[in-house]
């Protein structure tokens, strides 16, 4: 292999600077003296004065047009020694050169990227393994190692790997722990973030519930609407939809029931409330038994407060409502 030598430094050489002679600083002030004489910057152009104008911008582009072929005259003078010398270099140096470096390129890459395409088997093969010693057959290898390079060794990219496979063993843990752990695995599959994974599927869950809370309140709303509208009163003491003692609703069944189940029973209420209306004695209004008179609560004595839930019949706890809204009787219902 050849060396540069002292001949090669000197086989390209300037023999002679181009010299340009002008005289630019004499007509610059001549030019400078003429435009100040024109007064270009204080001319008025109006109607009248606008062809002579005109005149005026013609005759100055014309003598810049003679200095601007001069100057490129001078300008093709100077590059086109150099342009014949770059053809000529171009043709005989550096693309030999280049060529000849391309070649060398080329057959490096190829013998550096069958060594990276080893090294990078070698590296998958041991991730492999490892996988499916700890049953993980949904990591891309290329998650674990983005790139192989000649300049990290094999035993660090196995740490890596190693440390990877860990990472994603904690992940599964933490997984593990919670509720949606289903839903939450399938996120994570798709970019191998647990944080985000959980975080996702947690605001997802959040809002399905919000949606299913608002949903069951319209329909909660729309069904005591037709129960109302059926005819039947809301009893705020027994918690049911009645329109008699035999015809009525519990608003637990109102709020719980199937759609299917909900339909049968308001059908059948309605039918039922329909042949009543229709029969020859007008409906008559429940009547219960005068309540009971409780003792006077005096000034002096102390209120007590007893807490009990109660069963009966709906015209049984009708009643007892109305006996303790007649006394003065504070209650509240247990939800």
């Amino acid at each position: 292999m050849t060396t540069k030598t002292e001949t090669q430094e000197k086989e390209i050489q300037l023999v002679q600077v181009p010299k340009i002679v002008h005289r630019l600083q004499a007509v610059g002030a001549r030019v400078t003296a003429r435009l100040a004489e024109l007064g270009v910057d204080t001319l008025v152009a109006t109607e009248d004065t606008v062809k002579a104008l005109k005149e005026l911008r013609a005759e100055l582009n014309k003598e810049l047009t003679d200095y601007e072929s001069q100057r490129k005259w001078v300008k093709e003078g100077v590059l086109n020694p150099y342009n014949e010398f770059e053809a000529i270099y171009k043709a005989e140096i550096s693309e030999k050169y280049k060529g000849a470096i391309d070649t060398l390129k080329t057959k490096i890459e190829a013998v550096e990227s069958k060594v990276k395409a080893e090294k990078r088997d070698r590296i998958k093969l041991y991730f492999d393994e490892l996988c499916t010693a700890e049953g993980l057959d949904f990591i891309p290898f290329d998650k674990a190692v983005p790139e192989v390079n000649l300049s990290t060794t094999e035993k660090k990219y196995k740490e890596q790997v190693a440390e990877f496979v860990t990472k994603v063993q904690d992940d599964l843990n933490l997984i593990r722990t919670e509720e949606h752990q289903a839903e939450i695995l399938v996120e994570y599959k798709k970019s191998l973030n647990s944080a985000l994974a959980i975080t996702t599927v947690r605001q997802r869950k959040a809002d399905e519930k919000a949606e299913a809370d608002r949903l069951a309140v319209a329909e909660t709303l729309r069904r005591q609407k037709e129960v109302i509208d059926a005819g039947m009163g809301f009893d705020e003491f027994s918690k049911t939809f009645v329109y008699n003692d035999e015809i009525f609703l519990t608003k637990e069944f109102v709020t719980t029931a199937t759609r299917e189940e909900f339909a049968m029973r308001l059908a059948e209420c309605f039918e039922k409330i329909k042949a009543d209306r229709a029969a020859s004695t007008p409906q008559q209004e429940m009547q219960f038994a005068a309540p009971v008179a409780a003792p006077a609560v005096k000034k002096t004595e102390e209120l007590v407060k007893a807490s009990f839930e109660v069963t009966g019949t709906l015209m049984q706890l009708r009643a007892l409502g109305q006996y303790m809204r007649s006394n003065n009787i504070t209650y509240k219902n247990i939800e």
